[in-house]
C-alpha cells in the first residue's frame, strides 16, 4: 500500500510541478490527465507518462492539469480547478481514467486524447501533434 501512495503521490507530484511552471504561460494547448488513485493503469503508466511528456515539453506549450477522479472530494477539487480553465463543460464528456486529453486552450475543443500506456515514443507523438492541433 505505501508503494501505491509513492506512485499517487509522486504523480500528482509532477502534474504541480507542471501545472506551476505554467502558471505564468499562455500555453497553447490544455492536457488534463484524467486520474484516479484506484486505476491500474494510472499505477503501472503515470509517472513514466508523465516524465515522457515533461521531456518532450521544453517549450512549454502544453500545460498539464490533473482531474482527480478517485472520490467525490477529488473531483470537487478538480472541477474547481478545470472551472478556472473554463474546461469543466469540455471535460464532461471525458471520464476515461488514464487518459490525457489534448484541448485548444482557446475555443476548449479537443484536440486529440491518449492512454498513459502507450509507449514513451507514441506519447511524444501524441504530445507533438496536439500542439500542431492534429487529430
Amino acid at each position: 500500500m505505501k508503494t501505491l501512495k509513492t506512485i499517487v503521490a509522486g504523480f500528482a507530484l509532477v502534474l504541480f510541478v507542471s501545472v506551476s511552471a505554467f502558471a505564468g504561460n499562455k500555453a497553447k494547448v490544455i492536457a488534463v490527465v484524467n486520474q484516479a488513485e484506484w486505476c491500474p493503469v494510472c499505477k503501472s503508466n503515470g509517472m513514466r507518462a508523465m516524465e515522457a511528456f515533461k521531456g518532450n515539453n521544453k517549450d512549454m506549450a502544453v500545460q498539464f492539469v490533473a482531474n482527480d477522479l478517485t472520490n467525490n472530494e477529488t473531483k470537487m477539487k478538480s472541477a474547481d480547478e478545470l472551472n478556472k480553465l473554463g474546461l469543466d463543460k469540455a471535460i464532461a464528456a471525458y471520464r476515461g481514467t488514464g487518459v490525457v486529453y489534448f484541448f485548444n486552450s482557446e475555443t476548449k475543443s479537443l484536440i486529440s486524447q491518449v492512454s498513459v500506456a502507450k509507449t514513451n515514443e507514441e506519447l511524444a507523438e501524441a504530445l507533438t501533434a496536439a500542439k500542431n492541433g492534429l487529430k
